[in-house]
């Protein structure tokens, strides 16, 4: 999360125009897709604690190369080994919690706290370093270096976990059948991030041309965050389809309340909001899928490749609608594609 925060910013910096900058959405989202759609399944045939060592060490390594990227065109590459090396980990992670009796909402609830303190350290770190240096890029890549830092922590953590009895399954190359029993959850989350994703690639940007510093930006990141991690633990004993809709009304007003604010702290109280949203919807998805399923990794690594799918095509568009119509334009744009996403769980969700 501390690197999410300012990548728009950063690639301005590096002279990308907006529609450049959802083009480098595009790339982490897609690669992100592969790698969640390929390790996902792998991780329900074999150790998931294999793929949580390997893709945690190849983050530490892929989020320091950041700093190295000179261009918009450079920074896209580099995004694109960020996005895979994340999916690596992402579902075996899901997966090797439930397998040792972890509650969804309380684990997601610990993600959350990461990037809640990941958005306060980055809008921090940057302000700090844009205060006592000169150099336009420093204070990203002081973000950058600590993210590092922070995964090569995660990485020798991982080696500790203990090995758990893992019912080992056999999933085809293209598993239908998964899909199919869980498709209207698919659908859902995909039109849902994707709105958001159109919202989240000029957010930054947004909160810059509104009167945030950097910090502020960060703050904003954190308030979303951190509520969740709150609201997340108290979800886990909740009607999941209960929950999956009511994430998707709130979204839906949430994005549309964004284009309402004059000044950037009109956001914060917004912000309270998204994470309810965001809170409501990915534990009632986690649940649901992993409640559901025999074959845990898949189903869930199905789910995050919906998510990336979102990550790369959301920021085409939104970027596309705000180099054409301003930042507004983005916001209207999630918030309709919500209100389908709810349409669709409404009338396909009780078969």
């Amino acid at each position: 999360m501390m690197c999410a925060v300012f990548i728009p910013n950063y690639a301005f910096a590096l002279g990308a125009s907006r529609a450049e900058i959802g083009s480098i959405g595009f790339a982490y989202g897609m690669a992100f897709f592969i790698s969640s759609y390929i390790f996902g399944r792998a991780a329900d045939i074999r150790d998931r604690r294999l793929f949580l060592n390997i893709g945690l060490l190849c983050s530490a390594i892929t989020f320091f190369l950041q700093i190295l990227a000179t261009s918009s065109l450079s920074l896209l590459l580099v995004r694109a080994l960020v996005g895979f090396s994340f999916g690596i980990f992402f579902s075996p992670l899901i997966a090797y919690t439930h397998e040792i009796g972890g509650k969804m909402g309380e684990f997601s609830s610990y993600g959350a706290l990461g990037w809640a303190f990941g958005g306060i350290l980055a809008g921090a770190i940057a302000q700090i370093g844009e205060a006592i240096t000169k150099h336009e890029l420093l204070p990203y890549w002081s973000v950058f270096a600590l993210s590092s830092l922070f995964f090569l922590i995660s990485f020798y953590l991982s080696l500790r976990l203990p090995k758990v009895e893992m019912i080992k399954v056999e999933v085809p190359l293209f598993p239908v059948e998964i899909i199919r029993r869980n498709l209207w959850v698919y659908i859902s989350a995909f039109l849902r991030h994707t709105g958001a994703f159109a919202v989240w690639i000029i957010f930054p940007l947004y909160l810059a041309e509104l009167g945030a510093n950097k910090f502020w930006i960060g703050f904003m990141y954190f308030a979303n965050a951190f509520t969740q991690f709150l609201v997340m633990r108290r979800l886990d004993y909740r009607d999941e389809i209960k929950l999956i809709r009511l994430g998707l009304v709130i979204s839906s007003l949430v994005f549309f309340a964004y284009t309402l604010a004059r000044v950037y702290y009109h956001i914060i109280p917004i912000q309270f909001f998204l994470a309810l949203s965001f809170s409501c919807l990915h534990v009632g998805c986690l649940i649901y899928l992993t409640e559901r399923n025999t074959e845990k990794a898949t189903s869930v690594g199905i789910l995050n490749s919906t998510w990336s799918i979102s990550m790369a095509v959301g920021p085409l568009i939104g970027g596309a609608l705000s180099q054409l119509y301003g930042f507004h334009a983005s916001m209207y744009f999630a918030s309709l594609l919500t209100l389908v996403a709810l349409m669709i769980s409404l009338r396909f969700s009780s078969e």
